[in-house]
């Protein structure tokens, strides 16, 4: 039985850094839109040369941007992301340091050079995984974190991908190396990175420009460009193999807006991020829709109801003009064994488009 029926005003405001916000909404029976002739439009996305690409919001997943998003295509090293962020799930003592197996030494390719029984640290072994792109890095943390057996690890990296909705990919190997098994594709990677870099030692390897390798005795320097060359880049892996060609996941954040950009097979891969990056933070701005613990009414007896979970999304100016929120009360239910009361759902709408759903809790 629904109680009530709310309709909600959001008053947003646009999301900056180091600054905590609280947003307010405003409770009313009618709902309106306001408008305005000087809403600025978005410009159309600048073309690049990848045969596949995608933008998103890395905070809610929007895309904002793709051409051939969904085609399986061989990936190379940007495989090491599946890896480096299984690995940081496996592993809870980084500063181990483990023993290199014979048969993760002399692999070909991009390498670290470690030799067969070297003692090297878990982390020096991501650090060079995703700033060095080491495939015997990669090699050794799939032999460690699969208890040493790699087949296994593998098949959890495949497992992991399903999980967080990547379907269309399918790993044989940690480090990316050409077989014509091993595959992803442009939104499959955005899923994964940005799944990773909300893992705080993730991303703070990824952002690294060069890193101090104890165990190794050497310093690591990123070969990820866009850490140093673009001015609000903040990672995160390349890859080449002649059967992928140039393959770039990037990152960058602005203002609190944070984009993450995968191009597979673009000759012109860094300078195509720096566009299209440049274009998303023209036109789009991250704002915070509604958070945690906001009030969203009262039940039929008056007593208060909240929101679940904080949501932010990307919006353009035009986009922000036509927000909305709805919530529904209804009597207060306890659902998928969570013992928080839950007292009805609210959508946040740009338009008639529904954007997202969440709960009302009675607290929070």
């Amino acid at each position: 039985m629904i109680y009530k029926k709310f309709k909600i005003l959001l008053h947003l405001q646009y999301k900056r850094p180091l600054k905590r916000k609280i947003w307010t909404v405003s409770l009313i029976t009618s709902c309106f839109l306001l408008y305005s002739s000087f809403v600025h439009k978005a410009e159309a996305i600048p073309e690049i040369y990848a045969q596949s690409y995608i933008v998103v919001d890395a905070k809610s997943g929007r895309i904002i941007g793709s051409r051939n998003p969904e085609m399986k295509l061989p990936i190379a090293s940007t495989t090491k992301i599946m890896t480096a962020i299984l690995a940081i799930e496996r592993i809870e003592d980084y500063d181990k340091k483990i023993e290199v197996p014979a048969s993760c030494a002399g692999i070909e390719g991009s390498s670290i050079y470690l030799k067969p029984k070297q003692k090297v640290s878990i982390r020096d072994l991501l650090y060079g995984t995703m700033l060095r792109s080491g495939n015997d890095a990669a090699q050794t943390l799939a032999e460690f974190a699969g208890s040493k057996n790699e087949a296994g690890f593998i098949e959890m990296m495949n497992v992991r991908a399903r999980e967080l909705g990547a379907l269309n990919s399918n790993f044989v190997n940690p480090h990316g190396l050409n077989n014509d098994n091993h595959y992803s594709t442009a939104y499959d990677l955005a899923l994964i990175s940005s799944h990773a870099m909300k893992n705080d030692l993730f991303k703070e390897i990824t952002s690294a420009e060069k890193y101090k390798a104890d165990s190794l005795n050497t310093y690591l320097y990123n070969k990820n460009k866009v850490v140093y060359e673009y001015e609000y880049g903040t990672g995160i892996k390349i890859g080449y193999t002649k059967a992928a060609g140039r393959c770039l996941v990037a990152s960058a954040e602005k203002d609190g807006t944070e984009i993450i950009v995968v191009v597979l097979n673009d000759n012109n891969w860094f300078q195509d991020c720096y566009k299209i990056f440049d274009w998303a933070f023209e036109n789009y701005k991250s704002y915070q829709m509604v958070e945690q613990g906001q009030f969203a009414g009262r039940t039929a007896d008056g007593k208060p109801v909240f929101i679940d979970r904080s949501f932010s999304y990307i919006l353009t100016d035009e986009e922000k003009e036509k927000i909305r929120l709805e919530s529904e009360i209804t009597v207060p239910h306890i659902i998928n064994n969570r013992r928080t009361n839950i007292c009805g759902t609210f959508r946040v709408y740009i338009g008639d488009e529904i954007i997202h759903t969440g709960s009302l809790v009675s607290d929070y």
